[in-house]
């Protein structure tokens, strides 16, 4: 088995996200509740270092510790996943998206989570209905790796969104509050 890793922007992101989108106070007790190492690590790491998969997995729990019923914890996730998005986009992924269409996008889907990831996981992207408004997203290999899945669907949702200027719908089948690192996870982003 290879190490599992992530890219550090997933790190910093997740601490700047809850910092804004939790109430003062609660932000800073998720942070405070951190192991040392990651609440050391998390806020300085380089945005494109590898990090141990296990900090991500802790930020991911602590964002999704925060709402009490799975709709929230779904919206959190999702919340998270589109403000590490909206940052890749006016930064590293800007030039990338002036050019590329939906089609390139979703097709260029599994080398960008390749490009975040090291390790067994991957994503697979299912582009045969994108003209018909409609991507499917599969994640494998993401048993123990809490939440990602949905922190991802709404990296996709995001992205996706500022490329065709709509707002995409979500679907998932696989992931749960009492699965919440599934093996498998499957996905649709859809559109009118």
């Amino acid at each position: 088995m290879t190490d599992e890793h992530v890219r550090g922007h997933w790190l910093s992101g997740a601490v700047a996200f809850m910092t804004v989108h939790f109430p003062a106070e609660t932000g800073h007790r998720l942070l405070e509740n951190l192991a040392r190492d990651v609440r050391l690590a998390a806020p300085r790491v380089g945005l494109a270092e590898w990090c141990p998969r296990t900090h991500h997995v802790e930020l991911l729990r602590a964002i999704a510790s925060v709402s009490q019923d799975e709709r929230g914890v779904f919206d959190d996730l999702v919340a998270y996943g589109q403000f590490v998005a909206t940052e890749a986009t006016r930064g590293p992924l800007k030039p990338l998206l002036s050019i590329v269409t939906p089609r390139m996008f979703a097709k260029r889907l599994p080398d960008l989570w390749a490009m975040d990831h090291r390790g067994e996981s991957k994503l697979d992207s299912d582009f045969a209905l994108l003209d018909e408004g409609r991507l499917v997203l599969r994640l494998s290999g993401i048993r123990g790796y809490d939440h990602v899945g949905v922190a991802r669907l709404g990296w996709v949702k995001s992205t996706l969104g500022e490329l065709i200027g709509k707002t995409p719908q979500l679907k998932q089948s696989g992931w749960g509050l009492r699965h919440s690192a599934p093996s498998e996870m499957t996905c649709e982003v859809t559109w009118s």
